[in-house]
This record gives structure tokens, C-alpha cells and sequence, in this order.
């Protein structure tokens, strides 16, 4: 689990060397100090009984020496033990050492930690969203098992090649509490939520507030001031990411997303929005008019199952808004209750779009589970939202396919009046239409 490189921060407590840790837990060949600050030391290890690389965690001494404080840790550390998912950091086993120093033994991620991410390279837009639904999805997770974080930050967020994030130091996680706790940490300023800073009670509601703050610096490349500048002055991006990070970090708690998932819903619809702005124009730049009428000549077979493929996304996308879309829009269809399609017909939609669209079935699952993930079905803001998107997505690409249509009714004719085989360059001109 490397977080940092060999941090600036002087520690506030001696830590040990690779010496004294291998003394104390002979158990583990320590490698190096992987990273260290005020809340304690992370070393890289072999474990030989299980022939696999781990991080173990030191608090300072002055830890252990509270009982409150070691009690709770133990609590936490067998609740964090059960955190078995793809996108957190593993704990392993924990204990005391003989010098004093509670210790987490946790996965070892080979990666980089957001932070240099963030301010060594320049993070495309669809690479931070991914990133940031990743980090929706495992706070998710703890949270349904009772745990929040409370010091999300990119220094505690791993990233490796694959662009695959893992969530680490939950060491200040704690249960789920209705209390406020008088020695509550704050974490780090930048990333804490207002009642943090302010002694209150606090809930999973904090980490989706920290996480409005790596999304902001994701974006702009810094985290926001106060006041908050929008983050379009600082990237190319839509003023929707500046609306769904508001509502992230608003600094009364009931005014933000109320869950993990309902925030990662909205990150995704928003990209997929963005990315249907940014599909290519499929309109030509020509002036507008009546085109030239020429005769075509007839089209063979194969030629009008050309143009037929081209002409299949319309009727499928047509088939799927009468699905999808809410048929009850005006008076009279309320009075009669909505028309629902049965499970049976949608199958039979999807098996034939599957079959002859791939990638417009791909669309309308992830549609799918996207309206599940965010209960939009309780919630018309986000059921609205979600449709829009689809929508949005759903007419590219049958921009595309009528587009597609054309050049192919095009390069048909122009194939039609050529005598014997048609040359590369007459095919390139009949393709530009």
C-alpha cells in the first residue's frame, strides 16, 4: 500500500527503523519506510508464511497508551477486516508491538497515489469521472457496513496502471455514530466537511463531502477556495460538473447527495452527456439547399441490405423510448394509469438489439444499471435525468446510423454507374458524398 513517497512532514513520534521493525515483528521481512507523517509510519514487508507483499501500519506510542482509544481500534480494525471489495485496501491482522505501536497489517498496492496523479500529469476528464465513481462505489460499500472514512484525500486514494482505484488508510475510520466525540480527529482541512471543523455529529455524509473536493481537484488542478471559484475557469469542462460538485460539498449536510451511490448516478450520467456533446458533428458544412436530383440507379440486393443496416438503429431506438420513456406525459394518459412494457417484450427488444446493434445494447444496460444503482424509480429528479442522458446518447447514434444511411445510398449509386471495377479513387469520392 504505498501512499506517498518519503513524505516532507516531520513525524510526531521517532519511528522505528527497518531494524527495530523486523525486531518487533519478526514474523514480516521489512523491506523500507514506504511513507510516514503525524498519524503514523507505513513499511513495505515480505510475509513468508503467505509468500506475499503487505503494508504495516504503526500509530505513535501515545495511542495504545488510551484505552479508550485502543479499544476502539481493535473495534475497528476487525470491522474494517470485512471490507472485501475490489476498490479498498485489505486489513489483514492487527495487534500491538512490543515498542508500543498499534499496528494494521494491509494489502501492498503497487501504484500511485491520486495526489500524483493529480499534480505530476494531467487527468483527462473521463479518467478523473472514472476515478471518482470508483471512489463512490468502495466509500459505498463501507458505508452499508457501517464504516466511514473521514479522511478521504488523494494522498489515501491508490491508482495503478489499469486506472484501477483502491481506498487506503481508514485509520481514522469509525462506526457509524449518532454522538458527537469531543476527540474526534479531523482529518485534513482541505477535504473536511463543515461539521468536522465544527464538533458536530457526523455521518457517511463527510467522505461524499471530501469527495466533491477530489473531484473539484481532479478537475481544476487545486482544491477549492472560499469562496469556490467555478471549475470551468480552470478546465475545458460543461458547467454541469460545477452544479453536481456544489451539491457535493454544500456545507449543510442534508443539502448534499444523501448516499455514495446516488452521487456516482449523477457523476455518470453527467459524462455520458458530456460525451455525447462531444460526439463529431455528423451534419455536413456544405450550403444548405435542395440537393442536385439525379436519377440513382437501381440498387442490388446486397446494396439495399446496406442501406437497410444503416436504417436499423432508428427503429430500435424508436422501439426503445416506447419502453422507456414515460407515457405518461399529458392529462389523459394519467387518468388511464401509465402503459408499462411486460418483462417478455423487453427481453425480446433487448435479444434483438444485442444481435444487431452491440453497441446501442451496451448503452441501454448501462442505462439499466445506472437506474437501479441510483433507485431512480423512487426518486423522478434522477429518473429524469437518467433518461435524459440515455436520450442524449440514444441520438448520437442514430445520427450516426442515418448518416451511415445516406453515405451508403450515395456510394450505391455512384458504384451503379461505374463501368467494371471501381477504382480506390472513385470509391473515396463517392464515399465523401
Amino acid at each position: 500500500m504505498a501512499e506517498e513517497p518519503i513524505p516532507d512532514e516531520n513525524p510526531s513520534f521517532d519511528v522505528p527503523s527497518i531494524e527495530e521493525m523486523s525486531a518487533y515483528l519478526p514474523q514480516f521481512k521489512f523491506e523500507k519506510l514506504a511513507a510516514c507523517g503525524g498519524m503514523g509510519a507505513v513499511y513495505k514487508a515480505w510475509q513468508d508464511s503467505l509468500a506475499r507483499w503487505v503494508a504495516v501500519k504503526i500509530l505513535p506510542p501515545k495511542f495504545s497508551a488510551e484505552q479508550g482509544f485502543a479499544d476502539r481500534f481493535k473495534t475497528e480494525a476487525r470491522a474494517m477486516a470485512k471490507l472485501n471489495h475490489t476498490n479498498i485496501v485489505g486489513v489483514y491482522d492487527f495487534g500491538v508491538t512490543p515498542g508500543g505501536h498499534l499496528f494494521l497489517v494491509m494489502e501492498w498496492i503497487e501504484g500511485r497515489s491520486l495526489h500524483d496523479l493529480i499534480h505530476l500529469t494531467n487527468l483527462p476528464l473521463r479518467k478523473a469521472t472514472n476515478l471518482a465513481m470508483q471512489l463512490c462505489e468502495a466509500l459505498s460499500f463501507a458505508h452499508e457496513h457501517g464504516i466511514i472514512h473521514r479522511d478521504i484525500k488523494p494522498g489515501n486514494i491508490m491508482v495503478n496502471d489499469a486506472d484501477h482505484v483502491k481506498v487506503a488508510d481508514f485509520g481514522l475510520a469509525r462506526p457509524v455514530s449518532n454522538e458527537a466525540e469531543e476527540d474526534n480527529p479531523m482529518g485534513t482541512p482541505d477535504y473536511a466537511a463543515p461539521e468536522i471543523r465544527g464538533g458536530s455529529v457526523i455521518d457517511h455524509r463527510v467522505d461524499i463531502f471530501a469527495v466533491g473536493v477530489v473531484l473539484y481537484e481532479m478537475l481544476a488542478g487545486r482544491v477549492p477556495e472560499n469562496p469556490r471559484r467555478p471549475v470551468t475557469l480552470f478546465a475545458k469542462v460543461s458547467s454541469r460538473w460545477d452544479e453536481i460538485i456544489a451539491k457535493a460539498i454544500h456545507p449543510d449536510p442534508d443539502k448534499r447527495y444523501q448516499d455514495a451511490g446516488e452521487f456516482r448516478a449523477h457523476i455518470n450520467v453527467a459524462m455520458k452527456q458530456e460525451a455525447g456533446v462531444a460526439l463529431p458533428d455528423s451534419v455536413d458544412h456544405k450550403p444548405k439547399g435542395p440537393p442536385k436530383k439525379q436519377k440513382a440507379a437501381p440498387m442490388t440486393q446486397k446494396q439495399q441490405m446496406v442501406l437497410m443496416f444503416g436504417f436499423v438503429g432508428l427503429v430500435l431506438a424508436a422501439l426503445l423510448a416506447l419502453i422507456f420513456w414515460p407515457t405518461s406525459r399529458n392529462t389523459s394518459s394519467r387518468a388511464a394509469g401509465p402503459v408499462e412494457a411486460t418483462a417478455a417484450e423487453i427481453q425480446q427488444v433487448m435479444a434483438t438489439l444485442e444481435k444487431n446493434d452491440p453497441e446501442l445494447a451496451r448503452i441501454v444496460s448501462s442505462f439499466a444499471e445506472d437506474w437501479a444503482a441510483s433507485g431512480a424509480d423512487k426518486n423522478p429528479d434522477t429518473a429524469e435525468k437518467l433518461r435524459s442522458a440515455l436520450n442524449t446518447a440514444v441520438q448520437a447514434k442514430t445520427k450516426d446510423r442515418a448518416e451511415a444511411a445516406r453515405r451508403a445510398e450515395i456510394l450505391a449509386a455512384e458504384l451503379a454507374k461505374l463501368q467494371g471495377a471501381p477504382s480506390l479513387k472513385a470509391l473515396k469520392q463517392a464515399a465523401g458524398g
